[in-house]
């Protein structure tokens, strides 16, 4: 696994909630968030602790895919294209979100850094965007990170499925959706589908899914040749070699390299912003 699967999203903490979980009754509660801004004012070295182990034990160097900065600085990770938009939509809110690229590939053919995420260098804890607790992009597509919010991940990601302590962060518009919440996986999914009509759920499993996407993409790249990931050497080598390289979006690499045209490129893009592959995966348990 070269990017953690895992959205860098605070976990919840275990509830007695779940406890008592019990079934759907036909009122169907449905999430509205309450735009309190909790969840923005602090994306700073909020990972979760398996996640924060995993990239100090082999981001470092020992993967194709390198953590660019110390955990406990990075903030929510942004997609490549993501980024690009971010960086136009800071201009129309008139604030500087800093951003900067988060993990990157030193490719050894082309001596270039493939950069796969990026995240926002904030000067505080806070989102640049947070401004009066009011999110000043929430008009735009803004980011998977964002959107998925209040799920801390999909729930197909452990051997097909996700047990449903630890999907959630923190936010106090659950407190109506979580004593409902199926304990059957199947009746979990329908529900979860039902009870967040602003696409949270349909944004998180997506993300997951593109995750996997990037990954497998990553191994076709090494195993076809067409890219030789620097390993393994001593990081702060890597780093340097990295920050001073030519550096490359990687959705814009598979086109240079016409891994994908730069209209599949597009059309790719699309599928992940509108969730089509999440309302394939979740239309079998809909029926």
């Amino acid at each position: 696994m070269f990017i953690p699967i895992q959205s860098e999203i605070p976990k919840c903490r275990k509830s007695k909630i779940f406890e008592h979980a019990r079934k759907s009754p036909s009122d169907l509660p449905t999430f509205k968030c309450n735009a309190c801004g909790s969840c923005c004012s602090h994306i700073r070295g909020i990972i979760p602790k398996e996640d924060r182990e995993f990239i100090k034990e082999f981001a470092f160097g020992k993967m194709p895919v390198v953590q660019l900065v110390p955990v406990e600085r990075m903030t929510f990770p942004l997609w490549d294209w993501e980024a690009k938009r971010f960086m136009e939509w800071q201009k129309e809110a008139n604030v500087d979100a800093n951003i900067k690229p988060l993990r990157a590939i030193f490719d050894l053919k082309s001596n270039k850094a493939i950069i796969l995420t990026y995240f926002m260098d904030s000067e505080t804890d806070a989102c640049p965007f947070l401004g009066e607790n009011k999110c000043s992009i929430y008009h735009t597509k803004r980011a998977y990170v964002c959107r998925l919010f209040p799920f801390n991940r999909g729930p197909f990601i452990r051997d097909g499925m996700q047990l449903k302590d630890g999907l959630f962060g923190e936010c106090g518009a659950m407190e109506k959706i979580l004593p409902q919440l199926p304990d059957d996986f199947n009746a979990m999914i329908k529900f979860l589908n039902e009870a967040f009509p602003d696409e949270s759920f349909l944004n998180a499993v997506q993300n997951d899914i593109v995750v996997e996407w990037a990954n497998k993409t990553i191994v076709d790249l090494i195993r076809k040749k067409i890219i030789k990931p620097a390993m393994n050497y001593p990081y702060e080598f890597l780093l340097k070699r990295i920050l001073n390289a030519e550096k490359i979006d990687f959705m814009d690499f598979l086109a240079e390299i016409k891994y994908l045209s730069p209209a599949e490129k597009e059309t790719l893009i699309n599928i992940f912003d509108n969730n089509m592959d999440a309302k394939e995966k979740i239309k079998q348990f809909l029926n």
